[in-house]
């Protein structure tokens, strides 16, 4: 009895929400738009509290901060991988990424190593790899963190989900430069 009660004062606010719903109607200026109706001032918000919600939750039994993990992620996924190319599908600016690299690398998860000359080139690449031990960090880290997400977008329904996706990915077509993510 208690479940269904919370259910529809859930459904109202839903409801109420979306006669104040401030992008239903919006024109062209975006003239009634206030900062707190401001899509990427949401997507911040979302961004922020889902990563000290969840993502910072289980990081902290790992002695990771999110860049860390990011970017050991992100060398997993690319690696070998060129520092350029590793900041800039970070979303982290070459600053940040670059002492965040320095940290992984002093701590042991991710080494520097020296690819032959490209065709053409005289010069020989240095790239990131994740070490066996950043190896082993990450496949810890992953299975919790898939926990963790796969909770997070469960509160959603399936076809939630699947809205949720397709908008993202038109918005990231829309602000991403072509080849980028």
């Amino acid at each position: 009895m208690a479940a269904k009660t919370k259910r529809r004062k859930k459904a109202s606010k839903v409801a109420e929400g979306e006669k104040t719903d401030p992008w239903a109607d919006i024109d062209d200026q975006g003239a009634y738009l206030h900062i707190g109706h401001f899509l990427t001032f949401q997507l911040t918000r979302l961004a922020n509290a889902a990563r000290a919600n969840v993502t910072r939750r289980y990081l902290a039994d790992f002695s990771l901060t999110v860049p860390e993990w990011r970017l050991l992620a992100m060398t997993v996924r690319f690696e070998p991988v060129r520092f350029s190319k590793l900041a800039a599908s970070s979303s982290m600016d070459k600053g940040q990424a670059s002492r965040t690299v320095q940290g992984l690398v002093r701590r042991g998860f991710i080494a520097t190593k020296w690819q032959a000359p490209e065709r053409g080139s005289a010069a020989s690449t240095a790239v990131l790899v994740t070490t066996p031990k950043g190896l082993a960090l990450h496949q810890a880290i992953l299975r919790v963190a898939q926990r963790g997400q796969a909770q997070l977008l469960k509160n959603l329904t399936r076809e939630e989900r699947r809205v949720l996706h397709r908008v993202l990915a038109k918005l990231f077509s829309v602000v991403e430069p072509q080849g980028s993510g």
